[in-house]
C-alpha cells in the first residue's frame, strides 16, 4: 500500500511501496512511558547495524490500511524480494494486483487489470520511501530521514524515521525488528491513514540473482514512459 505500495488509486500514482506497502499499520498503541528514545546519530548507528547484513530479502507479507478513524478498510497479500544496492520486487495479489520492480535507477509499476505499465526515473521524492532502507545505507538514510530508536524489549527493536523532504509521501515510518530480523512496518500519511506490512517467511542472503529484477511484462502491455526519458 503505500512498501514496498499501491493498491488504491493513490497509491497507483505514486509507486513508492511500502507506497502501501507501506503504509504500515501496526504500531497503533503508545509505546511504555519507560520507553527511551535516543539521538538521532545513536538511532541511525543502530538501524544500520540490523540492516548492514541484509544483502538480499525474500519473502511473503500482509499489507492492511486503516483509515482516519480507524477502520480496517483494505487488506492484501503478496510476496517481494530486495537485492543491494538498488533492486526491488513487491507484488500484491488479487483482488488488487500490482507488481512493482525498481531496477537501477528506474521504478515500474505493472497493473495486470489495465494492461497498463508506467515507467519513471527514481527522482528526490521516490528515494525518500521504505525501500531506502534496504540499501542499507547510513548516508542515504540520513539525507532523507531523521532516525528515533526504542527499544520495546530485548528481543524487539522500533524505530521511528521522520522525512526531511517537505513534500514526502507520508509523513511517519514505524519499523520494527523483532529478535533481529525485520518484522514489520507502518506507515502514517497526510491523510490519517496508516498502512501496515507485516513480514512473514522471510529468508535472507539467499543468493538471489539480478535477473529477477527485470520487469517482465506481456507483449500486450501498454507502457507509458514519463516524460524524463
Amino acid at each position: 500500500m503505500i512498501s514496498i505500495i499501491s493498491v488504491t488509486a493513490r497509491a497507483r500514482r505514486y509507486p513508492s511501496i511500502f507506497l502501501r506497502s507501506f503504509a504500515f499499520v501496526l504500531l497503533l498503541v503508545l509505546l511504555p512511558s519507560q520507553s527511551f528514545a535516543q539521538p538521532d546519530q545513536s538511532a541511525l548507528t543502530k538501524l544500520v547495524e540490523l540492516l548492514s547484513p541484509v544483502l538480499d530479502i525474500e519473502g511473503q507479507f500482509v499489507q492492511f490500511m486503516v483509515d482516519s478513524r480507524g477502520t480496517r478498510v483494505q487488506e492484501v497479500r503478496g510476496d517481494f524480494k530486495a537485492k543491494r544496492p538498488d533492486y526491488f520486487f513487491w507484488r500484491t495479489s488479487q483482488p488488487l494486483e500490482q507488481v512493482i520492480y525498481v531496477f537501477g535507477d528506474e521504478v515500474t509499476v505493472y497493473d495486470p487489470d489495465l494492461e497498463q505499465a508506467s515507467v519513471q526515473k527514481i527522482g528526490e521524492q521516490l528515494k525518500a520511501t521504505p525501500a531506502v532502507l534496504f540499501s542499507g545505507n547510513a548516508k542515504d538514510i540520513a539525507a532523507l530521514f531523521s532516525v528515533e530508536h526504542i527499544s520495546i524489549d530485548e528481543n524487539v527493536d522500533q524505530f521511528l524515521l521522520y522525512p526531511k523532504q517537505n513534500d514526502s509521501l507520508f509523513e511517519l515510518l514505524r519499523v520494527r525488528f523483532t529478535a533481529g530480523r525485520l518484522s514489520d512496518m507502518r506507515i502514517s500519511d497526510s491523510l490519517g491513514q496508516d498502512t501496515t506490512v507485516s513480514f512473514i517467511q522471510t529468508q535472507v542472503n539467499s543468493g538471489l540473482s539480478n535477473k529477477v529484477f527485470m520487469p517482465d511484462l506481456p507483449s500486450s502491455v501498454d507502457i507509458i514512459r514519463s516524460a524524463e526519458f
